[in-house]
């Protein structure tokens, strides 16, 4: 925890402070995981660093909140974790979507290359390339605690709602989508998917980083500042996204879908700044 003038800094600049941490937590972990990777250092890539590093936004999450707001601040984070009932329109975005967008995608990736939807290997789905060694549902259960709460602790969970106290909903999510994009940049030489995207590939992540930031903060401004449906929205997402069915195409075909329903979406947060809206997500929730 900050003491001192870090604490007093802290205080003054929130947002910048959680950033600042972010990444050093994050970074940390996966520095030298990349060193491993591209053969910089001896030794076998330790993949458990990759999920280590992914925790670094919840960490910050966690200190700033408490040298700002203290117990209460920290006890607050603590509900939304576990806020779940009376959000049925967000738990249905939240759990159809992914999967039936990669339905979708896969299917008309296929008959653009001239195949068949039988041609899909529907048996990858939920599956990983990078953590093939761990069982499906250690796979599924590792994405969310490490990608889904490890990473919206602290976008949702702190980012967005301190942005939005002094922002509208939209630049607040653009903020985010910043600092989100930023955040991932030793995994481009760490992941695989990442890894074989062309040099120009990271402005194509960007742009999906920033069009998945309005989908996240309209999420939670319907999940009424939930973070286990914004968790579970997210590590599902990855699920969906990173199974590897086989289409060529699918990768395309999946950020035009996303594309689609965050240009829907931000219509509705652009709507709803317009005629002004009451407080971050988290002013507004329930248990």
């Amino acid at each position: 925890m900050p003491t001192g003038w870090a604490l007093t800094w802290t205080k003054r600049h929130p947002a910048t402070a959680f950033t600042v941490l972010a990444l050093l937590l994050s970074w940390a972990a996966w520095l030298p995981l990349l060193a491993q990777t591209q053969g910089w250092v001896e030794g076998s890539p330790a993949s458990a660093l990759h999920l280590l590093g992914s925790l670094g936004p919840a960490g910050a999450a966690i200190l700033v909140t408490g040298a700002t707001r203290g117990r209460h601040g920290l006890a607050e984070l603590a509900r939304r974790l576990t806020a779940w009932r009376a959000r049925g329109r967000a738990w249905a975005f939240a759990l159809v979507v992914p999967p039936g967008l990669l339905v979708v995608a896969a299917i008309a990736s296929t008959l653009a290359g001239g195949g068949a939807p039988s041609d899909v290997d529907w048996s990858a789905f939920g599956r990983s390339e990078e953590f093939a060694s761990l069982p499906l549902v250690v796979f599924w259960l590792a994405n969310l605690t490490f990608f889904g709460f490890g990473e919206e602790i602290g976008w949702r969970g702190f980012l967005q709602p301190e942005l939005e106290r002094r922002r509208p909903r939209v630049l607040a999510a653009n903020l985010v989508a910043v600092v989100w994009a930023l955040w991932h940049l030793p995994l481009f030489g760490i992941t695989p998917s990442y890894r074989a995207m062309p040099a120009l590939g990271f402005v194509g992540f960007a742009a999906s980083i920033w069009v998945a930031s309005w989908i996240f903060a309209w999420l939670l401004q319907i999940g009424r500042g939930s973070l286990l449906v914004v968790a579970v929205f997210h590590a599902w997402f990855d699920i969906s996204t990173t199974s590897p069915l086989g289409p060529g195409l699918l990768p395309t075909a999946m950020g035009a879908g996303t594309t689609l329903i965050g240009l829907l979406v931000l219509r509705h947060l652009l709507n709803a700044d317009q005629v002004g809206h009451p407080g971050p997500a988290t002013e507004r929730t329930g248990s």
